[in-house]
């Protein structure tokens, strides 16, 4: 699917709109771990359902999938069955980004009857402007960007951590004695835990202090397991 550019404010001001809205129909503030699911049923009244999608659409590696017509979100049954809650919600934040962020495309594009039957999310396709801008979406969703300066700054007060080594020259693995690039996890979890993002994975915490400037990575490596 061709998608317009869109900058990365733009998109972030999307997902905090949509908090904002969600909170005035639920009367209560809204704090992670973000309920993703009831966002998707409760608020925008869109069926949530769990497939085997890699058998219905006849393609491997199918992660969701959004049919803007039958207001309906999809996402892989084998998510669920590997009982990997950080990637399930992440798939299922990505989903409410292609119906927020791209649903009038698709809309558009079906009165002129060229339309597919719905977004098909495949993990070779993360590289793609709209998987891109949806993955963008799902982490400014999920990780608003007060709550993750919040927790962060109980981890680190000055504000950002610069990671200048791979490994830990103290040789050991304690992130207070000696931050390096191996004990990113460590780092993360601990912004994890303090923010209560403990529906988001370790590694999508690390991702977003860096898009946020938060973590400061100057080694050749990149952060990952």
């Amino acid at each position: 699917m061709r998608v317009p550019w869109l900058e990365k404010e733009a998109i972030a001001r999307q997902a905090e709109r949509l908090i904002a809205d969600y909170r005035a129909v639920i009367g209560e503030r809204v704090t992670p771990p973000i309920p993703v699911e009831d966002v998707i049923e409760r608020f925008l009244g869109l069926d949530l359902t769990y497939q085997n999608l890699d058998e219905k659409l006849g393609m491997d590696d199918v992660l969701g999938a959004t049919y803007v017509r039958a207001k309906r979100i999809a996402i892989n049954r084998k998510l669920l069955e590997d009982k990997n809650e950080g990637r399930l919600v992440f798939t299922c934040a990505h989903e409410v980004g292609h119906w927020v962020l791209h649903r009038h495309l698709v809309e558009e594009a079906a009165r002129a009857e060229r339309v597919k039957e719905a977004i098909v999310c495949r993990a070779k396709n993360a590289r793609e402007p709209a998987e891109w801008q949806a993955d963008y979406f799902a982490s400014c969703l999920l990780m608003p960007v007060r709550e993750m300066k919040e927790a962060f700054s109980m981890v680190c007060p000055s504000g950002r951590l610069v990671l200048d080594n791979v490994k830990s020259a103290l040789g050991g693995t304690g992130v207070c004695i000696d931050p390096c690039l191996e004990n990113w996890h460590f780092i993360a979890e601990m912004v994890r835990e303090g923010g209560g993002f403990t529906n988001v994975s370790k590694e999508a915490v690390a991702f977003r202090m860096e898009e946020l400037g938060l973590l400061i990575n100057r080694t050749d490596s990149h952060i990952g397991w």
